[in-house]
């Protein structure tokens, strides 16, 4: 993801790795997609080794220099590919660990599988949390194109969808009866 969105960057104008820190802060990209700041630098290193980008021009600002590099044309082939293949490439991620997780709720009290699904709303409602403040922040910093929105607008829904469905659980917790799930494991190796 790092490259992808390095080589996008790089795409539009040759930046310095301080400057797609600083667009990444001021998008908020950085907290949603998980890239840690010291990865832009990591990532562009390597793909300098690579031949995708290259130092295009050294700036002095007093007793610093800084970098400003520019997409090659592999490095635009390499951009194409990748961003083809990430478009292309299923992205509905379901929590499948939780929900194997679901037919064991009786192997803990109630009151646990409560305080586990209520310490998971108040980060999946963080995390949602954080989404709008990012959308906000873009909205106030530039005009979103329509698909940005588009895409804020899918984020809001995954996060209230999946929300709604901790909150069905932990209701289920205080009004279904003992057991909660049958496996039907007494049905296996019948023959």
């Amino acid at each position: 993801m790092v490259r992808l969105l390095v080589l996008g960057l790089l795409s539009k104008k040759p930046m310095s790795g301080y400057e797609i820190q600083q667009y990444l802060q001021l998008s908020h990209t950085e907290k949603w997609a998980d890239i840690l700041p010291g990865s832009i630098y990591h990532a562009l290193k390597k793909m300098e080794k690579e031949k995708l980008v290259e130092v295009q021009a050294v700036k002095r600002t007093g007793h610093r220099s800084k970098a400003i590099y520019g997409i090659t044309s592999a490095g635009k082939e390499e951009y194409r590919r990748r961003l083809k293949e990430t478009l292309r490439t299923p992205s509905v991620a379901l929590p499948k660990a939780f929900y194997i997780a679901l037919g064991y709720l009786d192997d803990l009290s109630r009151e646990e599988v409560k305080a586990a699904l209520d310490e998971q709303i108040a980060k999946v409602e963080a995390e949602r949390n954080l989404w709008l403040t990012g959308e906000a922040a873009k909205e106030e910093a530039w005009p979103l194109p329509a698909v940005i929105k588009a895409a804020f607008a899918s984020a809001r829904e995954h996060f209230e969808v999946h929300l709604r469905f901790l909150r069905t659980l932990r209701t289920l917790m205080d009004t279904e009866p003992q057991p909660l799930v049958d496996l039907h494991l007494d049905e296996i190796g019948q023959d």
